[in-house]
């Protein structure tokens, strides 16, 4: 019994020292032991969440799917570039030319980035849950089969795309999206002209109302930015 209670006691007397030590010791013990390392900022990812929007389809309780989509504005595009650099070593004179690259597709193209994820299968009955019938879905966007097709809406007037393409997403977007973004969803480049078909340009200087409207055989959804600029104006 003796061996047992001086244990305690050594214990004891251990957790003492631990409590009592200045906390500077332990944390320098800590850092010295578990190199920390910097994070980097998130002024990044706030500052891209204006160009973000987020929408899940639901009827009733289960969910149909589900659709994130990244804004490409002038902008949004130099935060990328921003921490694409902070990242990689370019020189001044690269970082130039890349900005000009992507201002001047920003002339000719509005693009979207965009992830979503839908069942691989759904039930087409009530019954179907007990009969075992069920229906296997096609791709989510971008093919003649895609369950789901797209649109655009500029102040009111739509516009379909130009083209639809499956992507490997950026791996700066995939930070910028955050929870938004998993293994288990697809990503998609979406781009529109940027004029009509009497050449006029659809996102003039200003603020806009832009919708992205999704369409299934037996669901419409769409994502909002309410008032968002496109461009820079030439003295930004």
């Amino acid at each position: 019994m003796k061996h047992i209670h001086y244990r305690y006691i050594t214990i004891m007397v251990i957790m003492q020292c631990l409590l009592f030590l200045p906390s500077c010791t332990i944390m320098k013990w800590g850092n010295e032991t578990f190199r920390q390392a910097d994070k980097v900022s998130d002024e990044f990812s706030l500052s891209m969440t204006p160009f973000i929007k987020s929408n899940v389809v639901y009827d009733q309780f289960v969910s149909i799917a589900d659709f994130s989509a990244i804004f490409l504005t002038d902008k949004a595009r130099m935060i990328q570039l921003d921490y694409y650099f902070h990242r990689n070593f370019k020189t001044p004179e690269e970082q130039e030319i890349a900005r000009q690259r992507l201002l001047i597709e920003n002339d000719h193209y509005i693009t979207f980035y965009i992830v979503g994820y839908q069942p691989n299968v759904i039930y087409p009955s009530g019954r179907s849950l007990f009969s075992g019938e069920y229906q296997i879905q096609g791709p989510l966007l971008g093919s003649p089969d895609a369950n789901w097709k797209l649109s655009m809406l500029v102040d009111g007037v739509e516009y379909a795309p130009s083209d639809i393409r499956p992507i490997e997403l950026p791996i700066e977007y995939q930070t910028f999206l955050g929870v938004h973004y998993s293994q288990f969803k697809s990503s998609y480049r979406v781009r529109f002209d940027c004029r009509d078909h009497q050449n006029k340009e659809i996102l003039t200087l200003g603020h806009h109302y832009i919708v992205l409207k999704f369409n299934s055989v037996m669901y419409t959804t769409s994502i909002e930015w309410r008032d968002i600029v496109y461009r820079f104006n030439d003295s930004d």
